[in-house]
């Protein structure tokens, strides 16, 4: 379902529709991130509005746009603050990513979310095990983004 604005009423009579016909439908919301959520709800609203949603039968809820959105302002953040404190903005972002490992965030080690472990397996598969190419064992990565027990 998406409703021209952040609506419980509207998406509560789609529900009831649906449901008439088909009990057992699960349904699903998008949260348009068209929506300017605050002009339209006021903050407890918005804070139960997806609890609101599950109990109509809306177990699958979304938000199309999200990580374009998150992505596109933390990058205007993060090149704002390299204008103004250059490394230094860069540098506080690392320091986040490494407090945030605590709660399972991984991007910390790049070349292993993009995949560069699998490729130096193919290199080494084709080369016997002699690649001096490969990019993860021994990698300025592997020893400056170790955990400290390591």
């Amino acid at each position: 379902c998406e409703t021209s604005k952040p609506d419980l009423t509207q998406a509560r009579k789609f529900a009831e529709g649906v449901r008439k016909h088909h009990p057992d439908k699960l349904l699903a919301y998008n949260c348009s991130p068209s929506f300017n959520w605050k002009k339209n709800l006021d903050d407890a609203t918005i804070a139960r509005f997806q609890k609101e949603l599950g109990a109509m039968g809306y177990k699958f809820q979304f938000i199309t746009l999200a990580g374009f959105h998150q992505l596109n302002y933390g990058m205007f953040e993060l090149a704002r603050g390299y204008k103004a404190r250059q490394m230094a903005a860069y540098s506080e972002l690392q320091e986040a990513e490494f407090a945030a490992e605590a709660d399972g965030y991984t991007a910390t080690k790049h070349q292993r979310e993009v995949g560069t472990g699998y490729f130096d397996a193919v290199s080494m598969a084709i080369t016997g095990g002699q690649s001096s190419t490969t990019a993860m064992h021994e990698s300025t990565e592997h020893a400056q983004f170790k955990p400290a027990a390591e």
